[in-house]
């Protein structure tokens, strides 16, 4: 029976999922971060997690490891043209890389028209328009882009620390930082430029900093509302250029998850984007992934169904 593998890599995690050709979903796995993001040629991070991930599922579905997959799609976080590091071996008939936007749209939206923002470690808005034509806004990397992601909350958290730190003065973003990190705020700034301290690290103090909003703290939910906006401004964006006027938005990541996170987003977009209309995410990315695993084999896809 036909198999068919959907992989959604991203910068903290990696999720695999096995599909047969009813679209029984035979397995899932997940594992460590597969994106390739500030790494160069010699890099094994995205081919160590379809690798092991694809082993996880085969050993769940009670394959043997040697079992051919008749088609792949591989999305990955940052992926521009081609695999940067290492390729990952898969025994495939097909297998195609692609941004981990357009799995996310493709599972949100069943392949239907719709926008897709993802808020995780990084951010990025993808849209599917009318014709089928596929645009992405955003999606430019922690250095350049990020705004309504973990790590952009965290890297702007951790610049007014700093800044509170120079000037002398104590608050509740100085404190936060220095009691998540264990150390103070210049050190970490240090740490992260000589690598000790990792990207996924630095996203991983948003949910103290999400937390610090909860408990009433006017700085932190400043931060939250301004990202909130430009990640809505996106979406805005986003809907413009596919010509929508009232589009369905799924959200997707750990930050666009979180309750605080999303209904900030929600009043921003009555704002921004008065006829959106935010919905769950009919599949996860790496099943959007394994449907399109089916229309790359030209295979029309099935409802999945769990087994």
């Amino acid at each position: 029976m036909p198999l068919f593998a959907g992989f959604d890599l991203g910068q903290s995690t990696t999720k695999a999922v096995l599909v047969d050709e009813r679209g029984t979903i035979l397995a899932r796995a997940s594992g460590g971060a597969g994106d390739e993001l500030g790494l160069g040629a010699g890099s094994t991070r995205l081919r160590d997690a379809v690798e092991t991930t694809l082993a996880t599922a085969m050993r769940r579905a009670g394959l043997p490891a040697s079992t051919r997959i008749e088609s792949a799609v591989v999305g990955i976080s940052g992926f521009e043209e081609r695999v940067q590091g290492r390729p990952p071996r898969i025994a495939a008939r097909h297998v195609r890389y692609t941004h981990d936007s357009e799995i996310a749209l493709f599972g949100a939206h069943a392949g239907e028209p719709g926008i897709a923002a993802i808020a995780g470690t990084g951010s990025v808005v993808v849209a599917r328009a009318r014709d089928g034509s596929v645009l992405r806004v955003g999606g430019h990397g922690y250095l350049f882009g990020d705004d309504g992601s973990a790590f952009g909350i965290a890297r702007d958290a951790m610049r007014s620390a700093l800044l509170d730190a120079d000037a002398r003065r104590t608050g509740a973003l100085l404190a936060a930082v220095e009691r998540h990190f264990g150390c103070a705020a210049a050190e970490c700034a240090r740490r992260f430029y000589d690598g000790r301290i990792a990207r996924a690290e630095i996203a991983a103090f948003a949910p103290t900093l999400l937390a610090e909003a909860l408990r009433g703290e006017r700085c932190v939910r400043a931060l939250l509302r301004a990202h909130a906006s430009a990640l809505a401004a996106q979406i805005h964006t986003a809907a413009r250029r596919a010509r929508m006027r009232a589009p369905f938005v799924a959200l997707f990541g750990g930050l666009g998850e979180h309750p605080r996170f999303s209904a900030a987003l929600r009043g921003a977009l009555r704002v921004a984007l008065p006829g959106a209309r935010l919905r769950p995410a009919i599949y996860d990315a790496a099943l959007g992934a394994a449907l399109l695993a089916f229309a790359q084999a030209g295979i029309a896809a099935p409802d999945p169904s769990e087994r």
